[in-house]
């Protein structure tokens, strides 16, 4: 008896996608609305919510659909779905459902109240008496997500079909990248922003989502005439510190000191610097004596982060290198970066401010601990979700990729990750250095495209001659090429721009690595020594260390710092040394591990 003949399974898939695609076709404006945040309000008191939303429904069904000729296709617990066949259509009834929770918002206290974000999105869809279907539908919840409480976004093909002014007030944020779609989308906000944007204007898109610091002049506690200008002094001094460290955004002096000796509450002084923090104090100055009393405000809680006495004399101040501004400003950012990271470490991400999630991610971009690491990972996604087309969000993510991919802490897709990332960055602001800084770093250490990464840190220190990390890469590139002189000359200038920050650690490992390939053994062991007391978990600088100890004759040293790199990397070897470094081309590569190898590095 013969078996019967197998199923037809491709005629059977055929079958199922002929009928699919018998589906009628339809171009339909789709509007995408969800209850903002409706978890955390479920939790806090689930029936309310469901009796508000209820009657969102029946309003939206019985009233502002029908009047504006849409069709409900979907309700979930949270959220619904509407087809239109007209833009106007859509964004009046969108603008008309936002208006529901006016009255109820009016009785409820802020972190009550109950507000709505929208997508729209115009497209060919597939339609049944189920749902809708098809990949526009997809993306019109994707430009949902773009949207904060209260506002509507939309796409380009909607916008097209509005008359400004007529139809609404629509506002360009420029092109965004979403989740899962390849190519950015030309975005449009629907009337005015809400309470908490997402995203800002392409008009603005320049602005930082970094946190701003103001210093203001110190006031001055004894009454001699030649004292008034110490308070200059101080402020002068931190400002040009903390105006160093690539993570903030210091006000010029020219805004702050039309402030000085002003009697104004903290938030008097945000309301006029739009400051996150303050930084401010007095002094006390007698002879060559000072005291200085310093503290630093969050602006938007009124909370005193730090405060401290320090003493000194008034001749530091006249110093390039003043000791009582560096301990201010060191001091200042220290309790910036841990107000932050603290911040985003115990409240979900995505009620931190777009600036607080930025500085917790750019914290743990170097951080020597797996978990703070993972985090800054997390923190910067977050912020990329929020702000699609912040170049140095995606910049700061690229980095962490790179590292790391270079730490073994990821697989090899974090290196293409890093360079479209990178890439992406770059595409967003052509102009930011930091951008062009960053994707010079890939180019370098994953691409072998030194020639590429040259070309992008020339342009970013065209751009900004001040980029510290600019200036570090080109010193870490001029040194694996072999050019000791220029990669000493770069290394210097990175050194004198970044002389505090969460990335000081940093800065000094890859300077003092340049000027070891340069010849200048002292100042290469001085910094590479101060690194490790900031960061003794970073192995890369044990590793530079070992190899600068060998090549000075300092042998027992150089074999223990290399036992701690063996420690801290157990499976450390020259050769895995040479197949990371990017100068193994040049003969001084040789030099470098057979230092290693002299401090006990095994061979392989």
């Amino acid at each position: 008896m013969t078996s019967p003949p197998p199923a037809n399974t491709m005629g059977s898939a055929a079958t199922e996608e002929a009928t699919f695609l018998a589906l009628p076709q339809r171009q339909k404006v789709v509007l995408v609305m969800d209850l903002v945040e409706s978890v955390r309000l479920m939790e806090a008191n689930e029936v309310r919510v469901i009796d508000h939303w209820r009657g969102f429904v029946r309003h939206a069904t019985g009233s502002v659909l029908p009047r504006r000729h849409g069709r409900l296709v979907k309700s979930l617990g949270d959220g619904i779905m509407a087809e239109f066949d007209s833009a106007p259509e859509a964004v009046a009834a969108a603008l008309d459902l936002h208006r529901h929770f006016d009255g109820p918002n009016v009785t409820l206290l802020p972190h009550e109240r109950l507000y709505l974000r929208a997508g729209l999105n115009a497209t060919h869809v597939f339609v049944d008496d189920i749902d809708i279907y098809g990949s526009g539908v997809n993306l019109a919840a994707r430009v949902a997500s773009l949207a904060g409480p209260g506002e509507t976004m939309t796409t380009a093909e909607v916008r097209d079909s509005l008359t400004e002014g007529v139809d609404a007030v629509v506002e360009d944020m420029g092109e965004c990248y979403l989740k899962h779609v390849v190519a950015p989308v030309r975005i449009f906000r629907i009337g005015s922003a809400g309470p908490v944007p997402l995203l800002v204007p392409e008009r603005e898109y320049t602005r930082t989502t970094q946190p701003t610091v103001a210093v203001i002049p110190f006031t001055a506690r004894t009454a001699g005439a030649e004292d008034f200008a110490i308070g200059e002094l101080v402020a002068d001094g931190v400002i040009a510190q903390l105006g160093r460290t690539p993570e903030l955004k210091v006000i010029s002096r020219l805004a702050t000191t039309a402030l000085r000796n002003r009697t104004l509450s903290i938030s008097e002084v945000e309301a006029q610097l739009r400051t996150d923090y303050i930084v401010s104090g007095s002094y006390v100055a007698s002879g060559s004596k000072l005291l200085v009393t310093a503290e630093l405000v969050d602006a938007k809680t009124t909370e005193v982060l730090w405060v401290e006495r320090i003493a000194g004399d008034t001749g530091d101040l006249l110093q390039p290198a003043s000791e009582i501004c560096q301990s201010i400003a060191a001091a200042s950012h220290q309790a910036i970066l841990g107000s932050a990271v603290q911040q985003a470490m115990y409240r979900p991400l995505p009620t931190l401010a777009g600036q607080a999630l930025m500085f917790a991610g750019i914290a743990g971009v170097h951080q020597a601990g797996r978990e703070g690491f993972t985090f800054s990972g997390r923190a910067l996604s977050a912020v990329i979700d929020r702000h699609p087309r912040h170049a140095e969000a995606y910049s700061w993510l690229a980095k962490w990729h790179a590292i790391g991919a270079n730490r073994g802490l990821q697989g090899p897709a974090s290196q293409k990750i890093a360079a479209d990332l990178a890439e992406r960055a770059v595409q967003a602001i052509p102009d930011s250095a930091f951008a062009l800084t960053v994707s010079g770093l890939v180019k370098a250490f994953f691409l072998q495209d030194l020639d590429g990464a040259g070309r992008c840190y020339a342009r970013a220190l065209a751009l900004n001659p001040n980029e510290a990390l600019a200036w570090l890469y080109t010193g870490t590139l001029h040194a694996w090429q072999g050019r000791g002189p220029e990669a000493a000359q770069a290394a210097r200038r990175a050194l004198e721009l970044a002389p505090i920050g969460s990335m000081q650690y940093y800065v000094e490992s890859l300077a003092g690595l340049a000027l070891l390939c340069a010849g200048d053994l002292p100042q290469s062991i001085a910094v590479l020594r101060h690194s490790l007391r900031l960061n003794a978990a970073h192995s890369s600088t044990h590793r530079a260390l070992a190899m600068a100890l060998t090549i000075d004759g300092q042998a027992a040293e150089a074999r223990r710092v290399a036992q701690e790199l063996l420690r801290l990397e157990p499976g450390f070897t020259v050769e895995m040394f040479m197949r990371r470094y990017g100068g193994r081309a040049d003969p001084h590569a040789r030099t470098l591990a057979a230092a290693l190898l002299d401090a006990g590095v095994p061979r392989g």
